[in-house]
Protein backbone atom coordinates (compact mmCIF):
# COMPACT_ATOMS: atom_id res chain seq x y z
CA UNK A 1 0.00 0.00 0.00
CA UNK A 2 1.40 3.38 -1.02
CA UNK A 3 0.17 6.96 -0.99
CA UNK A 4 2.17 10.11 -1.41
CA UNK A 5 1.50 13.47 -2.98
CA UNK A 6 2.22 17.17 -2.93
CA UNK A 7 -0.71 19.07 -1.43
CA UNK A 8 -2.01 21.58 -3.93
CA UNK A 9 -3.43 24.78 -2.36
CA UNK A 10 -3.50 23.45 1.23
CA UNK A 11 -5.58 26.45 2.28
CA UNK A 12 -8.57 25.14 0.30
CA UNK A 13 -8.28 21.75 1.98
CA UNK A 14 -7.86 23.41 5.39
CA UNK A 15 -11.02 25.51 5.01
CA UNK A 16 -13.02 22.49 3.84
CA UNK A 17 -11.87 20.40 6.81
CA UNK A 18 -12.56 23.25 9.26
CA UNK A 19 -16.14 23.54 8.04
CA UNK A 20 -17.08 19.86 8.08
CA UNK A 21 -15.46 19.58 11.54
CA UNK A 22 -18.24 21.79 12.86
CA UNK A 23 -20.47 18.70 12.58
CA UNK A 24 -18.07 16.26 14.25
CA UNK A 25 -14.31 15.66 14.59
CA UNK A 26 -14.32 11.92 13.93
CA UNK A 27 -14.40 11.17 10.24
CA UNK A 28 -13.49 8.80 7.46
CA UNK A 29 -11.17 9.67 4.59
CA UNK A 30 -11.39 7.74 1.33
CA UNK A 31 -8.70 8.36 -1.28
CA UNK A 32 -9.13 7.07 -4.84
CA UNK A 33 -7.13 7.74 -8.01
CA UNK A 34 -9.64 10.46 -8.90
CA UNK A 35 -11.20 11.79 -5.70
CA UNK A 36 -10.70 12.58 -2.04
CA UNK A 37 -13.76 11.95 0.13
CA UNK A 38 -14.52 12.87 3.73
CA UNK A 39 -17.46 11.20 5.46
CA UNK A 40 -18.97 11.95 8.85
CA UNK A 41 -21.47 9.44 10.17
CA UNK A 42 -22.04 9.27 13.90
CA UNK A 43 -24.90 8.27 16.16
CA UNK A 44 -23.75 11.09 18.41
CA UNK A 45 -25.11 13.49 15.79
CA UNK A 46 -28.59 11.93 15.92
CA UNK A 47 -28.51 11.04 12.27
CA UNK A 48 -26.66 14.09 10.95
CA UNK A 49 -24.23 13.11 8.19
CA UNK A 50 -21.77 14.82 5.86
CA UNK A 51 -20.37 13.56 2.57
CA UNK A 52 -17.65 15.71 1.02
CA UNK A 53 -16.15 14.88 -2.37
CA UNK A 54 -13.16 16.74 -3.79
CA UNK A 55 -11.70 16.18 -7.24
CA UNK A 56 -8.10 15.00 -6.89
CA UNK A 57 -6.62 17.79 -8.99
CA UNK A 58 -8.07 20.35 -6.56
CA UNK A 59 -5.92 19.08 -3.67
CA UNK A 60 -3.06 16.88 -4.91
CA UNK A 61 -0.30 16.89 -7.49
CA UNK A 62 2.63 14.50 -8.05
CA UNK A 63 0.10 11.96 -6.87
CA UNK A 64 0.86 8.26 -6.35
CA UNK A 65 -1.57 5.74 -4.87
CA UNK A 66 -1.29 1.96 -4.87
CA UNK A 67 -3.29 -0.69 -3.04
CA UNK A 68 -4.76 -4.12 -3.58
CA UNK A 69 -8.26 -2.57 -3.39
CA UNK A 70 -8.39 -0.98 -6.85
CA UNK A 71 -5.77 1.56 -5.76
CA UNK A 72 -8.07 2.98 -3.09
CA UNK A 73 -7.17 3.68 0.54
CA UNK A 74 -9.59 4.40 3.36
CA UNK A 75 -9.08 5.22 7.02
CA UNK A 76 -10.60 6.79 10.12
CA UNK A 77 -9.03 9.87 11.67
CA UNK A 78 -9.57 12.73 14.06
CA UNK A 79 -10.04 15.72 11.77
CA UNK A 80 -8.55 17.99 14.43
CA UNK A 81 -5.16 16.33 13.87
CA UNK A 82 -5.47 16.92 10.13
CA UNK A 83 -6.53 20.51 10.72
CA UNK A 84 -3.43 21.16 12.83
CA UNK A 85 -1.14 19.73 10.16
CA UNK A 86 -2.74 21.87 7.45
CA UNK A 87 -2.73 24.91 9.72
CA UNK A 88 1.03 24.56 10.07
CA UNK A 89 1.35 24.80 6.30
CA UNK A 90 -0.60 28.06 6.11
CA UNK A 91 1.73 29.65 8.71
CA UNK A 92 4.66 29.15 6.31
CA UNK A 93 4.10 31.27 3.21
CA UNK A 94 5.01 30.38 0.58
CA UNK A 95 5.69 26.71 1.21
CA UNK A 96 5.50 23.23 -0.26
CA UNK A 97 3.47 20.58 1.54
CA UNK A 98 4.09 16.87 1.02
CA UNK A 99 2.17 13.98 2.53
CA UNK A 100 2.71 10.24 2.48
CA UNK A 101 1.26 7.19 4.16
CA UNK A 102 3.81 5.49 6.40
CA UNK A 103 4.15 3.95 9.86
CA UNK A 104 5.42 5.10 13.22
CA UNK A 105 6.30 1.84 14.92
CA UNK A 106 3.39 -0.42 14.06
CA UNK A 107 0.87 2.40 13.71
CA UNK A 108 -0.11 3.91 10.35
CA UNK A 109 0.19 7.69 10.01
CA UNK A 110 -0.08 10.45 7.44
CA UNK A 111 3.34 12.07 7.48
CA UNK A 112 3.31 15.76 6.49
CA UNK A 113 6.45 17.65 5.56
CA UNK A 114 6.08 21.44 5.22
CA UNK A 115 9.05 23.09 3.52
CA UNK A 116 9.30 26.87 3.42
CA UNK A 117 10.20 28.20 -0.03
CA UNK A 118 11.87 31.29 1.39
CA UNK A 119 14.01 29.72 4.15
CA UNK A 120 15.48 26.44 5.34
CA UNK A 121 12.66 25.93 7.83
CA UNK A 122 11.01 22.52 7.63
CA UNK A 123 8.08 21.37 9.77
CA UNK A 124 6.95 17.79 10.26
CA UNK A 125 3.46 16.77 11.37
CA UNK A 126 2.16 13.22 11.87
CA UNK A 127 -1.56 12.44 11.74
CA UNK A 128 -2.51 9.07 13.31
CA UNK A 129 -5.05 7.03 11.35
CA UNK A 130 -6.86 3.70 11.55
CA UNK A 131 -6.87 1.87 8.23
CA UNK A 132 -10.15 0.37 7.01
CA UNK A 133 -10.59 -2.59 4.70
CA UNK A 134 -12.47 -2.38 1.43
CA UNK A 135 -15.18 -4.54 3.02
CA UNK A 136 -15.58 -2.06 5.89
CA UNK A 137 -15.72 0.85 3.45
CA UNK A 138 -18.41 -0.91 1.44
CA UNK A 139 -20.70 -0.67 4.48
CA UNK A 140 -20.44 3.12 4.53
CA UNK A 141 -22.92 4.38 1.99
CA UNK A 142 -24.51 7.71 1.28
CA UNK A 143 -28.28 7.59 1.87
CA UNK A 144 -30.43 6.79 -1.15
CA UNK A 145 -33.49 9.03 -1.08
CA UNK A 146 -36.39 9.63 -3.46
CA UNK A 147 -36.90 12.98 -5.16
CA UNK A 148 -37.31 15.82 -2.64
CA UNK A 149 -40.77 17.12 -1.92
CA UNK A 150 -39.54 20.65 -2.65
CA UNK A 151 -36.17 22.25 -3.36
CA UNK A 152 -34.77 25.76 -3.76
CA UNK A 153 -31.53 27.67 -4.31
CA UNK A 154 -30.45 29.22 -1.01
CA UNK A 155 -29.96 32.99 -0.70
CA UNK A 156 -26.72 34.49 0.60
CA UNK A 157 -25.64 32.12 3.39
CA UNK A 158 -23.87 34.77 5.42
CA UNK A 159 -27.12 36.70 5.65
CA UNK A 160 -29.06 33.55 6.52
CA UNK A 161 -26.54 32.69 9.24
CA UNK A 162 -27.05 36.09 10.90
CA UNK A 163 -30.82 35.56 10.90
CA UNK A 164 -30.61 32.01 12.27
CA UNK A 165 -28.08 33.01 14.94
CA UNK A 166 -30.59 35.53 16.31
CA UNK A 167 -33.36 32.93 16.23
CA UNK A 168 -31.23 30.52 18.32
CA UNK A 169 -31.89 32.72 21.34
CA UNK A 170 -35.63 32.21 20.94
CA UNK A 171 -36.15 28.53 20.15
CA UNK A 172 -34.33 25.21 19.74
CA UNK A 173 -36.44 24.38 16.69
CA UNK A 174 -36.35 26.09 13.31
CA UNK A 175 -39.30 25.78 10.94
CA UNK A 176 -38.23 25.80 7.29
CA UNK A 177 -40.82 26.25 4.54
CA UNK A 178 -40.07 26.01 0.85
CA UNK A 179 -42.67 26.89 -1.77
CA UNK A 180 -42.13 26.12 -5.44
CA UNK A 181 -43.19 29.68 -6.25
CA UNK A 182 -39.62 30.85 -5.46
CA UNK A 183 -40.22 31.41 -1.76
CA UNK A 184 -38.28 30.32 1.34
CA UNK A 185 -39.03 31.11 4.97
CA UNK A 186 -37.49 30.48 8.38
CA UNK A 187 -39.57 30.74 11.54
CA UNK A 188 -39.33 30.16 15.27
CA UNK A 189 -42.11 30.14 17.82
CA UNK A 190 -42.19 32.06 21.08
CA UNK A 191 -44.65 31.99 23.92
CA UNK A 192 -46.43 34.97 22.39
CA UNK A 193 -46.37 33.99 18.73
CA UNK A 194 -43.80 33.42 16.01
CA UNK A 195 -41.00 35.27 14.24
CA UNK A 196 -40.44 34.67 10.53
CA UNK A 197 -38.04 35.74 7.81
CA UNK A 198 -39.01 35.41 4.15
CA UNK A 199 -36.96 35.26 0.96
CA UNK A 200 -38.69 35.71 -2.39
CA UNK A 201 -37.59 35.38 -6.00
CA UNK A 202 -35.26 32.42 -5.43
CA UNK A 203 -34.52 29.89 -8.16
CA UNK A 204 -35.43 26.21 -8.32
CA UNK A 205 -32.44 24.50 -10.00
CA UNK A 206 -33.02 21.65 -12.39
CA UNK A 207 -31.98 18.14 -11.38
CA UNK A 208 -31.29 15.17 -13.60
CA UNK A 209 -34.54 13.60 -12.44
CA UNK A 210 -37.90 15.11 -13.24
CA UNK A 211 -38.84 16.81 -9.98
CA UNK A 212 -42.26 18.38 -9.80
CA UNK A 213 -42.17 22.17 -9.90
CA UNK A 214 -45.84 23.09 -9.52
CA UNK A 215 -45.88 26.61 -8.04
CA UNK A 216 -48.58 25.62 -5.54
CA UNK A 217 -46.40 22.90 -4.02
CA UNK A 218 -45.11 23.77 -0.54
CA UNK A 219 -43.61 21.83 2.35
CA UNK A 220 -42.50 22.64 5.91
CA UNK A 221 -40.21 20.82 8.35
CA UNK A 222 -38.77 21.45 11.79
CA UNK A 223 -35.07 20.94 12.43
CA UNK A 224 -32.65 21.45 15.30
CA UNK A 225 -31.66 25.09 14.85
CA UNK A 226 -28.11 24.54 16.15
CA UNK A 227 -27.48 21.74 13.66
CA UNK A 228 -28.75 23.84 10.77
CA UNK A 229 -26.63 26.74 11.99
CA UNK A 230 -23.49 24.62 11.81
CA UNK A 231 -24.08 23.99 8.11
CA UNK A 232 -24.35 27.72 7.38
CA UNK A 233 -20.67 28.23 8.27
CA UNK A 234 -19.93 26.84 4.81
CA UNK A 235 -20.40 30.39 3.48
CA UNK A 236 -16.72 30.86 4.41
CA UNK A 237 -15.83 28.80 1.33
CA UNK A 238 -17.83 31.14 -0.97
CA UNK A 239 -19.77 28.33 -2.68
CA UNK A 240 -21.08 28.92 -6.17
CA UNK A 241 -24.40 27.24 -5.42
CA UNK A 242 -26.23 25.91 -2.34
CA UNK A 243 -29.41 23.90 -2.86
CA UNK A 244 -31.84 23.13 -0.04
CA UNK A 245 -34.00 20.01 -0.42
CA UNK A 246 -36.84 19.12 1.94
CA UNK A 247 -38.02 15.55 2.50
CA UNK A 248 -40.58 14.04 4.82
CA UNK A 249 -37.98 12.88 7.36
CA UNK A 250 -34.86 14.90 6.56
CA UNK A 251 -33.44 17.89 4.78
CA UNK A 252 -30.40 17.93 2.52
CA UNK A 253 -28.11 20.86 1.80
CA UNK A 254 -26.01 20.46 -1.36
CA UNK A 255 -22.99 22.79 -1.45
CA UNK A 256 -21.24 23.21 -4.80
CA UNK A 257 -17.78 24.71 -5.27
CA UNK A 258 -15.21 24.37 -8.03
CA UNK A 259 -14.25 20.71 -7.95
CA UNK A 260 -15.90 20.20 -4.54
CA UNK A 261 -19.34 18.89 -3.54
CA UNK A 262 -20.43 18.79 0.11
CA UNK A 263 -23.76 17.26 1.11
CA UNK A 264 -25.25 17.65 4.58
CA UNK A 265 -28.03 15.39 5.85
CA UNK A 266 -30.06 16.76 8.77
CA UNK A 267 -32.93 14.79 10.35
CA UNK A 268 -36.35 16.37 10.75
CA UNK A 269 -37.70 16.89 14.28
CA UNK A 270 -41.31 15.78 14.72
CA UNK A 271 -43.20 17.75 17.34
CA UNK A 272 -45.58 16.09 19.79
Amino acid sequence: MKFKAKVYKPNILLKTVQNIMKIHNDGICHITPHKLRFIIQSEINDGMQVFCEIQREQVFENFIIESLSDNEIQFQLDLEHLRRALQSSTSQSPCDVFVNLTKKGDNPILHFVIQSSSSSIMLVQDVPIVLLTAQQMAQINEPILPDPVVHILMPNLKNVQKVVDKMKNISELLKITVSMNHRLSFAVETGNGSISTFYNGLEHPQFEKNISSEPERSHSVNVDIKKFGKVLHIHQLSPSEVVLCLYERSIIVHVVLTGIMITYYIPVVFRN
